[in-house]
């Protein structure tokens, strides 16, 4: 393997061991200072040590995990992270699953859970027409309501915090999770837009 040896562990509460994992990384030849550690839910999308681990990789890099549920418990959100390291050249290893994304068969793998995910929207997005469809043959307009923007500024705040888990925020505003990540995507692609004309005045 090519490139730094990095390690991740997390846990969802304090009083949970972390050593069994960090005994297994080190097995795996993952030094201790190059292992990031979060202690808070998979289901948050915010968690501090991955945010620096994704700062610090670079194309060649290794990430090893004692499983995949330690990386993230949203099938969504594991994709996503686990699409955006190929793109980036960067080997993913998740142990108890003896998992290597770097092999033809981790691809293959990738390839299988991206296509259910895909095929899980579908199913659904099919259930929303055939709702429509029949809301409208009984004589009712269809189609869901628009999210309340002053909701979806509550929901973003909280997400902000780190306080609340996705299911939480959703409980509290009444914001849906695909709604919320929707949100936070555009909000992404404005803030990166933004720096890079900030960048073109600062070398103008």
């Amino acid at each position: 393997m090519g490139g730094k040896l990095f390690g991740y562990a997390r846990v969802s509460t304090d009083g949970q061991s972390l050593e069994r994992q960090l005994d297994i990384l080190k097995e795996y030849g993952v030094m201790e200072e190059d292992v990031f550690i979060d202690k808070i839910s998979g289901t948050k999308l915010q968690r501090p040590a991955l945010e620096q681990l994704q700062k610090v990789l670079r194309p060649g890099d290794t990430v090893i995990v004692e499983s995949l549920s330690r990386l993230s418990r949203s099938t969504t959100d594991l994709l996503t992270i686990l699409e955006d390291w190929q793109a980036r050249g960067i080997t993913f290893i998740s142990i108890k699953e003896c998992f290597d994304f770097s092999t033809a068969t981790g691809k293959l793998i990738l390839t299988v859970l991206a296509a259910i995910a895909a095929f899980e929207r579908d199913i659904t997005h099919t259930r929303v027409v055939e709702g429509l469809a029949s809301a409208r043959a009984r004589g009712r307009v269809g189609g869901r309501r628009p999210t309340d923007k002053k909701k979806l500024e509550q929901a973003l705040k909280l997400y902000d915090s780190g306080s609340l888990t996705l299911a939480e925020i959703r409980e509290a505003t009444g914001v849906s999770t695909s709604v919320l990540y929707r949100a936070l995507w555009k909000r992404r692609g404005k803030e990166k837009a933004k720096g890079g004309q900030d960048d073109q005045k600062m070398g103008s």
